[in-house]
């Protein structure tokens, strides 16, 4: 019997895996992309052979590749990144060395994560921004995270995702839902800190008609309802009563729940994934939180370490970040090696988020396309001779000043902004700038 595979039969074997495979030679030039990475990306493999990541990533083919890392650093990276037809995939890049060592090519395995967007009605900070949250995945810590979030994805148990603010919690429970068979179904985020402890029962189950005065009389859906057959992310986990978690631990035990103001049973089929940067069991012990209910919810515990530990990730995240505040502002602007070496070092208590509130700060009021150690004015702000309020003033005038030359009109202002025509204009007013 030939023990040998034929290439008819490595290709039969490649073309029918049920994840993409990117294959490239160490310079990051593609030379390899089998039939599921086709369908997965929309995009034939003629467009991509022969042509480097770089040149792909230029060219907006992808937001992002992992195989560029990979050929920095010869280790290990996980992406996740957009695809020039608007899908949504996984990277895990790893490195090939021969039987001398020389490092030859990148492997890497990709995953679809694209989604039905769902158009449903949902209140508060539910929504979310699939595009702006990217996995950049480089420390080995984060990494194993990501391969985890993977193997997790596939099973319905509920997650406890637990870290600093800014470590990107939130991210990590997208990606979840994104790698599940549920990903075709609604992902509600609930920031459980910003709803108020009076409407939490009623926003969660939702209520019928008349059950309260000033309720709509046909009643709401709630997020469980929301939610149904998908995902549902509790934010801030930490932050709810005693009353309302006592509700949630019985509909994780019975599936099921009634409305406010309804007898009627609805039976409920979502995956519940929470998050907090709280120490729960420093709650219970003060009988701050139901010990039964932290059991329910931490069967499987994913914690994320703050950027500090993992400094390994920060300068990927720099060139994303910065590759990102360019694409969206239309600039073309670089922070110089110093001054990354510099952000390298630095504790960022603030973690991912602080990151990307400075080097956004940076890049839209440093006139010139290279940004130096020098323009990093951080230490500015800790001298206790310096108002943090008028720094905070100036930064929104130079904000404003900046994004006038790119937009047409003050409607165009507040949609790049991110707040209402109205508030535009009575910011423009109040720092005296004239629109011509």
């Amino acid at each position: 019997m030939d023990t040998h595979f034929s290439e008819t039969l490595k290709d039969i074997i490649m073309d029918n895996l049920y994840i993409g495979i990117y294959f490239t030679d160490e310079k990051g030039k593609t030379l390899y992309v089998n039939k599921t990475f086709e369908e997965m990306s929309l995009i034939k493999a003629k467009e991509l052979v022969g042509k480097t990541l770089e040149e792909l990533v230029k060219q907006k083919y992808f937001t992002a590749a992992a195989t560029l890392l990979v050929i920095k650093t010869k280790k290990p990276a996980a992406v996740t990144y957009i695809t020039k037809t608007n899908k949504k995939l996984l990277a895990r890049g790893k490195p090939f060395f021969d039987q001398n060592g020389n490092f030859k090519y990148v492997v890497s395995t990709v995953y679809d994560l694209s989604e039905v967007h769902y158009m449903g009605d949902i209140d508060y900070d539910s929504q979310y921004n699939n595009k702006n949250n990217q996995i950049i995945a480089f420390s080995s810590q984060m990494v194993s995270i990501v391969d985890f979030t993977l193997r997790v994805a596939n099973v319905d148990s509920t997650v406890l995702i637990t870290g600093e603010s800014g470590v990107g919690k939130e991210v990590v429970a997208r990606l979840i839902h994104d790698a599940s068979p549920r990903r075709i179904y609604p992902f509600v985020k609930v920031n459980c800190a910003a709803i108020p402890e009076n409407l939490m029962e009623t926003e969660l189950f939702g209520y019928e008609g008349g059950a309260f005065t000033g309720s709509n009389p046909k009643g709401k859906k709630g997020f469980f309802e929301a939610a149904q057959k998908g995902t549902l992310f509790l934010d801030e986990i930490g932050e709810l009563s005693l009353n309302v978690q006592a509700k949630l631990l019985q509909v994780l035990q019975d599936k099921q729940f009634t409305r406010v103001g309804s007898t009627q049973l609805i039976n409920v089929d979502v995956r519940i994934i929470t998050a907090t940067n709280r120490n729960l069991k420093d709650m219970i012990s003060k009988k701050l939180f139901r010990e039964d209910l932290y059991y329910r919810l931490n069967v499987i515990p994913i914690f994320i370490p703050p950027l500090r530990e993992r400094r390994d990730d920060i300068e990927p995240l720099i060139n994303y970040i910065v590759a990102r505040v360019n694409t969206k502002y239309n600039f073309n602007k670089q922070l110089e090696p110093e001054l990354i070496s510099l952000f390298k070092s630095l504790s960022w208590r603030g973690n991912i988020r602080e990151l990307e509130n400075v080097i956004e700060k940076l890049i839209i009021t440093t006139p010139k396309n290279l940004i130096a150690k020098s323009d990093y004015l951080i230490e500015n702000i800790q001298q206790p001779n310096i108002n943090p309020k008028l720094i905070l003033k100036n930064y929104e005038k130079e904000l404003l000043l900046s994004l006038l030359p790119v937009c047409k009109n003050t409607r165009e202002l507040a949609k790049k902004y991110g707040v209402s025509q109205s508030t535009i204009v009575r910011k423009l007013k109040h720092y005296g700038i004239l629109i011509q």
